[in-house]
Formats: C-alpha cells, structure tokens, sequence
C-alpha cells in the first residue's frame, strides 16, 4: 500500500470510506463490507445473512424509484465487471470490478443492494429453492461436508461453529420480514466500510458514499457485542457414508487475529501444509503415495480461530493416514522444527503477500479487514516484519499448546472400515 495513494474518511454517521488510487490501471474494484455474518444470527434464523445476501439481487426500491430482477442482471452485464457478494462468519461483502468509466453506476448499485432491497416474499419463496438446492449440492460434496463436521464439532454449541448457509429446516422458514428485522439491525453505518482501489477519485467517492449510503437501514446505536468466544474440547466424529473415499480432517484450535502467536502458528502451518515440500505433503502423498492432495485449513478471526489438515484416501487407508498425520504432529512438537523450513515458510510468506499486492480484489479485502480488525491500516511489510521475527522455539512453544488431546479434533466421511486405528493421539 502506498502511503501517498491511501485516503480515508468517516463520515458524521459513522460509516468509513477508503481508498488507494492508482494511476496506471483504467479499472477499480470496489467493495461494501458489513459487519453482518453469520455469527450474528440466532437460533432461528441460521442462514438468515447468506439469504439476505441472495435477495439484495432481486430488486431495489429507493422512493418511486425501483429496479427489477431482470433490470439489476442487465445493468451488471452491461457494466461487464462480474458484480458479486459473499459471506463470512463475521462480515457480508458486496464487491465489484469495473472500468474507471462505470464507477457511479457501479457504485450506485452496490449501495442499492445494501440500502434499498426490496426483498419480495414471493422472490423469496422461488430464491430459497436455489438456496436448497446450494445446500443441497453442498451436503453431496463430501470434501465440503466434512469441513462443516469438523467446525461443529471444534466449536460445538456455538455460533462460530454453525454452516454459514444454514440448514434446510431454518431456510425454509425465514421470511422477508426476518430479513428486514436483521437488516434494521445490523446494517447501520456504523458497522460498515466502503473500500475502492484503482483509478478513484478519493473526494468523489466519499460524495457518492455520503449520498446513496446515508439512508442504510441499520441502527445507528446497534452494540451488539461479539458472540463470545467458543469453548474447544477433543471430538472423534465419524460418518459412514457411501462415498468414493474417505476424507478426513484432523485440527486443533488456533489463535484469534490479534494474538501475537499466530505468526508461529503461521509458519507451523507452511511447514506443515504448505506446499510441495511441506512435511504432511512429502510424507503422505510423496513418500507412501495415500493420496492426491493433503493441505491446511485454517483461520483467525476476532474470537478465535483453528488449524486443520485435510485429505482424501482410499477408505481402507484412513487409520493408517491418520495415524502418520499424528505422528508428524507429535516429531513436531518433540523435535521442533530446522532452520531451513523456518526460512523458506518465511520466503513463501513473502511471495505470497507481495504477490497479492498486484491484484485489486486482493488489495480490497486487505484494506477492508484491516479496518474492521484493527481499526486502522497495517501494511504488508509490518506483516513480513512481525513473520520474519519468528523464532524456531516460538514454533515449538505454540505447537505443544495447540497439539494436546484435550483439544483435538478429528472429523471424516466415507465407508471407512468399522476398526480401531482412527485415534488421534499426539501426546
């Protein structure tokens, strides 16, 4: 991020516009992002966010002025920058990119989208089968299952742990006036970021900000307090399902975003996971030929976070991959790590910071998260700086607190032969 490029401002509402112009690209990527994941959702209403985030794309009603289905999906062709949202467990994003020409429009829409939806109830009954039918695929795609099995089990009893698109039986039930309620909520400006990077023009942006966003349905004194951390404890949870192989993930708890070890625990993963000369990669795959692929899955967000390995396998091969991801995990714990692997987790960290430094998308995200975490903006070479003081002992220190077996977790699917072996044991 360059210093010179970068502007910020909030405005009297609270809501906070930034951006970074660059003057040698003819694009922006622009990007709106709420703190209104899924976390936020109670009981009843799980899936509610990633449904509200379908629905924003089904019509717009600002005063007289509305904009259908069919009107919404040609404006997005003819700005030609694959307009989109996603949803995460702590925020909704609705991004697009377009050439610096369509930034109003653009700009314009994706305001709508988080001001003004219209949310028909009829739209809504015909969206929630598209929906189901997402979940439904999900459930058929075992590699995905399972990592919906591991987080329940990891965060059992809580709402980090729930499936971000909910299940059928709460879908099935939101109403438009559900999404309304939540929005009024949660949807204030205060709760919000509007980042654009490329050929911007800072002063206009907060302009246009200040006109289509001044209206964001949300309460202005929403204190909703973040859901509290969950508790981890060891689960074994294995479902026997007709499927061509076994997948397996094998995890612990991690750290949250602002915990100093979770550089340590960074590089643990690279060494790990990372890559084709990772130690699970060059042990499992390369050297016993188990399985295709075998990589990490992890995350830190605000109150917590986790590590995983996960892999696929012949189901006659599950005990015995489970039991060498073990025993990497004890030799890590017991031995530490060398010199040399600390290094090159190090140097494939730089790569691939750096590297997202030439994608907008990627810039985006980067100075969207270090808003709404850190409240300000960390740049990438205090990130490298805080990784490349990471010590060999640090990395052994924060593997013996993460690999114990009260906090171990261990999920799979498949036709995995009834037989003891699946334990995971890293004492």
């Amino acid at each position: 991020m360059s210093a010179n490029n970068f502007q910020e401002t909030t405005l009297p509402d609270g809501l906070r516009v930034l951006t970074e112009h660059h003057p040698h690209v003819e694009s922006a990527t622009l990007g709106l992002w709420i703190r209104a994941g899924s976390i936020y959702e109670n009981q009843r209403e799980q899936g509610l966010s990633h449904v509200l985030e379908h629905m924003v794309f089904k019509g717009t009603q600002r005063g007289q002025k509305s904009r259908s289905m069919a009107q919404i999906a040609a404006q997005m062709d003819v700005l030609g920058g694959g307009m989109n949202a996603f949803t995460e467990r702590e925020f909704v994003c609705f991004h697009v990119k377009v050439l610096k020409d369509d930034i109003k429009p653009a700009l314009e829409l994706l305001c709508e989208f988080a001001a003004h939806p219209k949310l028909d109830e009829d739209l809504l009954e015909i969206e929630k089968g598209v929906i189901l039918e997402e979940i439904r695929a999900v459930e058929d795609a075992p590699e995905e299952r399972v990592e919906d099995l591991f987080l329940g089990a990891l965060w059992e009893h809580s709402r980090w742990g729930r499936p971000i698109l909910g299940d059928p039986q709460s879908v099935e039930k939101l109403t438009a006036s559900d999404l309304r309620r939540f929005m009024a909520r949660f949807y204030g400006p205060q709760r919000a970021v509007l980042v654009a990077v490329g050929r911007v023009d800072h002063d206009e942006i907060v302009q246009m900000a200040g006109k289509w966003l001044a209206d964001l349905p949300g309460d202005r004194q929403c204190k909703t307090a973040l859901p509290a951390a969950p508790q981890v404890g060891p689960h074994h949870v294995v479902v026997r399902d007709e499927t061509e192989g076994a997948h397996l993930i094998i995890g612990t708890r991690g750290f949250a975003y602002d915990d100093p070890k979770r550089f340590a625990a960074w590089a643990l993963d690279s060494i790990m996971t990372g890559g084709y000369s990772s130690r699970l990669f060059q042990e499992i795959r390369e050297k016993r030929g188990l399985c295709y692929s075998i990589g990490g899955m992890s995350a830190s967000y605000r109150a917590a976070g986790y590590w995983a390995v996960e892999t696929s396998v012949a189901p006659e091969n599950a005990a015995k991959t489970a039991q060498l991801i073990a025993k990497e995990i004890r030799k890590l714990k017991n031995e530490g790590v060398k010199a040399i692997e600390l290094k090159r987790a190090k140097q494939m960290a730089r790569v691939n910071l750096l590297l997202g430094e030439e994608s907008s998308s990627a810039q985006m995200g980067r100075i969207a998260r270090s808003e709404l975490y850190y409240g300000r903006q960390k740049s990438s070479a205090e990130t490298l700086a805080q990784i490349e003081a990471v010590t060999l002992e640090q990395i052994q220190s924060v593997a013996r607190e993460m690999f114990t077996p009260e906090l171990m977790n261990f999920a799979a699917i498949g036709p995995i032969p009834v037989k003891p072996g699946l334990e995971i044991d890293v004492s």
